[in-house]
């Protein structure tokens, strides 16, 4: 099923929130700092260049006092279970719609099956 960017945002942190509590913490302060670089960026290059000097996983690092090494597999551990929990989610979608009592307009409303 397609979905919106806006669902799809809103999917992701459904499963972030359900995450064990050091996961999630580590998933957000990584993207926040993504987030925060790519906001600062004017071009691709700017946010590679910021992205080699504030490296995220280095910062995560130093916060939960692990090297950067595991910072960045936990997080890529943590980016496939999202993923598969958000697939999962996707299958599990189906859009109904709902007549409206003799009017030509219809309602439709998402469940999860």
């Amino acid at each position: 099923m397609e979905c919106n960017e806006h669902l799809l945002k809103m999917l992701i942190r459904d499963c972030v929130a359900k995450l064990p509590e050091k996961e999630k913490a580590l998933y957000q302060f990584i993207d926040e700092l993504e987030v925060r670089l790519i906001e600062s960026s004017a071009t691709p290059d700017q946010y590679l260049n910021l992205l080699k000097k504030y490296s995220p996983y280095h910062e995560a690092a130093k916060k939960f006092d692990i090297s950067p090494y595991k910072a960045r597999t936990m997080m890529h551990r943590i980016e496939w279970k999202v993923a598969a929990k958000l697939e999962e989610k996707l299958q599990q979608m189906k859009w109904l719609e709902q007549p409206s009592h003799g009017k030509r307009v219809k309602k439709g409303y998402l469940v999860f099956r």
